[in-house]
């Protein structure tokens, strides 16, 4: 061969390697880094919201905050909504599950259970809700 065609021969290689590498190293995730989960209740009953990870080692709450849709009008049974968001801590999944419970009795109105998903990058995602 001539010397001409080694280099060509030789830029092409690392042309293919360079490119596979980009590929090998850029994987599609699914998901983002915060999954926010909203419960609506109401103003002035006597209920709240509780929230329960099954596998707290995969995820945490991070935020909780009300959102009050009575645009700062204190009304007994106005709607607010209660808002929480999750962080990814390690690949897996887990289930979170949610009961709206009597501060009065202790009774659980309504339950839902979210599971979640954490890929290897930490972004998480909603598998399905029960």
């Amino acid at each position: 061969m001539n010397k001409k065609a080694i280099i060509t021969l030789i830029t092409m290689v690392v042309l293919v390697l360079v490119i596979a590498g980009v590929f090998v190293f850029v994987k599609k995730s699914n998901g983002s880094k915060e999954l926010e989960l909203t419960y609506k209740t109401n103003g002035g009953v006597p209920y709240k919201w509780e929230y329960k990870i099954e596998d707290e080692s995969i995820v945490k709450c991070v935020k909780q905050y009300e959102v009050d849709k009575n645009k700062g009008k204190l009304i007994d049974g106005g709607e607010v909504e209660l808002n929480y968001v999750f962080k990814g801590l390690k690949k897996g999944e887990t289930t979170i599950t949610f009961k709206y419970v009597s501060i009065v009795d202790g009774s659980v109105s309504k339950e839902e259970k979210t599971t979640v998903k954490v890929d290897s990058f930490k972004n998480i995602s909603l598998v399905a809700t029960k």
